[in-house]
């Protein structure tokens, strides 16, 4: 008589409902099948949505000194970089206290799944504009329900404050925003922070402001920071990425500023998330801060020069519209007149014309995609003759 080990029988692991639901992330996905393209022989242009270019010396030679010290930080960050931080708010009218309302992550992302997992319990509702970016995705991790409101292409994209009062329950918890949004470009104005902070205050909210463009604003904008308004300080939680506002891609650094008693409950949870934040990036994420800042405006000089040429490009292609961005590294393309959805005209360019976009679905909308207008002029001007070419040959059929 057969018999079977049963230490040899195949396992068949129990997935949360969570995870089942959640697709992968789409810039990754993308990045995956643009990387398989071109090793099988396929010209795929490479188009950025975060700085393409490494950052200046001195931030790079306080990582490399790092690199050779054994050292544990604390679990909130070192102190030298939660002042420098701190320093950089309060020249922008916030005073923050480094040592409570300050906690290092790493990278925005980070901070989002940190602030969800920390204030969201089961079935708790958060309000968000869409199109928008995939707040979603550590929403429903923490087991929080996305809810959405709608903004319109036809009104530049603009932040409705009415439709956000109309998508809250009694099971809301808190209003996510974005600015500039990603990926439709659209900046924020201080009568839009106000009609939230009414909105806010009158439902008692809490506002999660993700602020990760916040130095590519273009067209001689700057950024307002929601937690500036005296009214909001304490509803808001704010969350900065480095790897926009300093070209710290690579390094995965971020911060969340938030009231001292929402601060504490962050760090508990980032310590049995992850313990504590890479030190070498700290150390490059502070020298960023604390060298000299000429090298910053670069960032958003590079992208708006890239957004106007790709702009000038696509000026010519049919049957494609789109709002210009006013701030962010992305055009949003509504490709609907060309008979194809975001998804299928997507597809189509990266692998007829070697052209990476989102699909739109991705972020609220199946009639368009998230082009990035990051990179070398060439590429760029490139990515706009061939999605010309793309919409002339769709048109003629």
């Amino acid at each position: 008589m057969k018999t079977t080990d049963p230490s040899m029988e195949r396992v068949t692991p129990r997935i949360s409902k969570a995870a089942q639901t959640l697709p992968r992330v789409t810039s990754n996905e993308l990045s995956d099948t643009a990387d398989r393209l071109r090793s099988q022989g396929k010209d795929i242009l490479t188009l950025c949505g975060t700085p393409f270019w490494r950052p200046p010396e001195h931030v790079l030679q306080a990582a490399e000194r790092a690199a050779h010290e054994n050292v544990n930080p604390p679990s909130k960050g070192f102190l030298e970089l939660r002042q420098a931080i701190a320093y950089k708010l309060a020249n922008e009218g916030i005073v923050a206290d480094p040592g409570s309302q300050i906690l290092v992550t790493n990278g925005a992302m980070h901070a989002l799944s940190l602030v969800f997992t920390t204030l969201l319990d089961p079935g708790d509702e958060v309000v968000m504009y869409r199109p928008g970016f995939f707040f979603f995705g550590p929403i429903k991790l923490a087991g929080g329900v996305p809810v959405y409101a709608g903004t319109k292409q036809d009104k530049g994209w603009r932040w409705d404050a009415e439709a956000i009062e109309k998508a809250i329950s009694p099971q809301t918890r808190m209003i996510v925003i974005d600015s500039p949004t990603n990926p439709t470009g659209y900046v924020c104005t201080n009568g839009d922070l106000l009609a939230l902070a009414k909105i806010a205050c009158k439902y008692d909210l809490l506002i999660v402001s993700d602020e990760s463009y916040d130095n590519m604003i273009y067209d001689g904008a700057s950024h307002v920071r929601l937690a500036s308004l005296q009214e909001l300080r304490e509803r808001t939680i704010t969350v900065c990425s480095f790897t926009k506002s300093f070209a710290l891609q690579p390094w995965r650094l971020g911060f969340i500023l938030a009231a001292s008693h929402i601060i504490e409950h962050l760090q508990r949870v980032l310590e049995w998330n992850v313990l504590r934040c890479s030190h070498v990036a700290q150390r490059a994420g502070q020298a960023a801060l604390e060298g000299s800042q000429a090298w910053v405006s670069e960032i958003a000089g590079r992208f708006q020069r890239g957004r106007d040429l790709m702009v000038e490009r696509l000026r010519s292609a049919a049957g494609i519209e789109f709002v210009v961005p006013k701030g962010g590294p992305f055009l949003f393309l509504n490709v609907a007149a060309l008979g194809l959805s975001g998804t299928e005209f997507s597809r189509w360019l990266l692998n007829e014309f070697g052209v990476p976009t989102d699909p739109g679905e991705f972020f609220g909308s199946e009639s368009h995609v998230r082009l990035p207008f990051g990179g070398q002029d060439d590429v760029i001007s490139e990515a706009g003759k061939r999605i010309c070419t793309a919409s002339r040959n769709r048109r003629e059929k």
